[in-house]
Parts: C-alpha cells; sequence; structure tokens
C-alpha cells in the first residue's frame, strides 16, 4: 500500500494535535494555581494524583514517538518527525525542512531525559532503576512546555510549505473541560472567587 506525504503529515499533526490537547488539559488542571490543587486534593486527592501521573506518562511517551526515528526494526516506518521531513525531501522546499530540522535538533536536546525515561521506565522495566540503582534523569517542566512549541513549529513549518491549515488551537471535543471541572469542585467544596 502506497502512502502519500499527506497522509504522512495528517498522521503526524494528529499526534501533535492530541498531544497539545492533552498537554492543555494537564496545565489547565494541575499547574493553574494553588486554589486549584488544593480543590483536587481535597476532592480525590489519590485519584488525581494517578491522572497526573498518568498525564505526565502519556506525554513522554508522545513526545518519544514523535522524535523517534524515520524507520525502526526491520524497515518499519514510524509516523515521526523524521519520517515526515525524510519524505518530505522532494515535495518541500529544501529551505523549510532545513529549518524544520533545526527545530527537530532543538527538541532532541529537550527530549533527551524524556526518551530515556520512555526507555528505562515506561516502554520498558530496566532492571537498575526498577531496584534503584540507577536513578533516572529529571524531566524539566520548562522541556516540556518547550517541546510542545517546538512540536507545533515543526508542524506550523511543514504545513505552510504545502498551504495545509495547521491549527493547535484544542476544542473539548466532548462534554465539559477540565475548567468546568474545577468549577463544579470549586462550588461543591464551597470555595467562592475565582481560581488563581
Amino acid at each position: 500500500m502506497s502512502i502519500s506525504y499527506e497522509q504522512v503529515f495528517e498522521s503526524v499533526n494528529l499526534a501533535v494535535t492530541s498531544l497539545t490537547y492533552r498537554w492543555k488539559t494537564y496545565c489547565e488542571l494541575f499547574d493553574s494555581g494553588a486554589e486549584n490543587l488544593a480543590v483536587l486534593n481535597e476532592s480525590g486527592a489519590s485519584v488525581f494524583a494517578l491522572f497526573q501521573r498518568l498525564l505526565l506518562d502519556d506525554t513522554i511517551l508522545a513526545l518519544s514517538r514523535l522524535t523517534d526515528p524515520s524507520l525502526s526494526g526491520k524497515e518499519k516506518k514510524n509516523a515521526s518527525f523524521r519520517y515526515l521531513l525524510k519524505y518530505a525531501d522532494t515535495k518541500v522546499d529544501p529551505k523549510i525542512i532545513t529549518e524544520a530540522c533545526d527545530i527537530l535538533n532543538s527538541l532532541d536536546k529537550r527530549v533527551a531525559n524524556a526518551r530515556i525515561h520512555r526507555m528505562k521506565a515506561l516502554a520498558h522495566s530496566d532492571l537498575r532503576h526498577a531496584v534503584k540503582d540507577e536513578v533516572l534523569p529529571s524531566i524539566k517542566y520548562d522541556d516540556l512546555e518547550e517541546s510542545m512549541q517546538m512540536c507545533r513549529d515543526i508542524m506550523l513549518k511543514m504545513g505552510t510549505s504545502k498551504m495545509y491549515c495547521v491549527s493547535h488551537n484544542t476544542i473539548v471535543p466532548f462534554g465539559k473541560g477540565p475548567s468546568e471541572l474545577l468549577s463544579r469542585l470549586r462550588n461543591a467544596r464551597g470555595y467562592s472567587g475565582n481560581a488563581d
């Protein structure tokens, strides 16, 4: 089956859009002020702690997949930035590809520790880490935040090159979002006013 450049672009763009939505959810819940954290902790500390951990793990996995090599295993193609840029070779202005590659090189530095976590703690259970003989490098919040922007920048650059409509403004697809949840929890817990 032949896969078009457009299909590769759309699959990588969907991964970035999904990651953006999940990261926005994380930020709205867990990085939106002390009052919101207090409401979450009082309403279900263990549940929200688990959800926070799952969102972080998911972010690490998504960033790692997006920065994977173009091929893995026996010539298995990855829906990653590298495959997108490789596939774009004859379809996009070389200057744009070079600029996107420069962003990807910077992104690689930002996600280096996240990729170690993916390989040693999330995708595999490295024994030295599991028995606490090896401590994994920390993942900085700023690195995750910058990584999100770099992912969007790559897609915007590649999308503009082919006149695709690329937008990573996230819209809650079904039901209510994090701000509604926080509002209802604040009301239920008797908090007054707005969040920090």
